[in-house]
């Protein structure tokens, strides 16, 4: 049998603006992953990435492929552009990520430029699971769709 996962939403505090004047915080889906080297399974980072159906791949700042010992600059470059029409490199890697203590191998994009938080996108992560998100309900269920490594 397959692992499957819930996770609820993570509340971010939020300041109020002109077009949300009563807003103080927004819901979020976001998990906690491990993103392990998958050349030096010994070096790995504990990180909280947000669940995003709009973005291409996964991708992470930069800082994370140096904490892990990724030879970054070393794999192979792919231009991402985002909603600001902003195009920046990015260095794909083969890594493993881990839910809830399953193991599943993978890829994601590393960027020095322009990431602010950890994205789990379609490519590399959307295709390791089925995924529901219950906004009313304030929660995220991850359910693999391949056998898990570690298993």
């Amino acid at each position: 049998m397959l692992p499957s996962f819930k996770f609820s939403f993570i509340r971010i505090p939020s300041k109020p603006t002109p077009a949300f004047p009563k807003r103080h915080s927004i819901l979020a889906p976001i998990i906690p992953i491990r993103i392990i080297n998958k050349s030096n399974k010994e070096k790995y980072i504990d990180i909280k990435a947000m669940i995003d159906s709009g973005a291409d791949v996964s991708i992470f700042p930069g800082v994370i492929a140096n904490k892990i010992e990724l030879d970054i600059e070393k794999k192979r470059t792919q231009p991402i552009g985002g909603i600001w029409k902003t195009r920046f490199d990015t260095y794909l890697h083969e890594i493993i990520f881990e839910v809830g203590g399953w193991q599943f191998e993978s890829y994601a994009c590393f960027a020095f430029d322009e990431v602010a938080l950890p994205i789990l996108g379609r490519d590399g992560f959307f295709d390791l699971f089925e995924i529901k998100i219950d906004y009313s309900k304030e929660y995220i269920e991850l359910k693999s769709k391949i056998k898990p490594i570690n298993a």
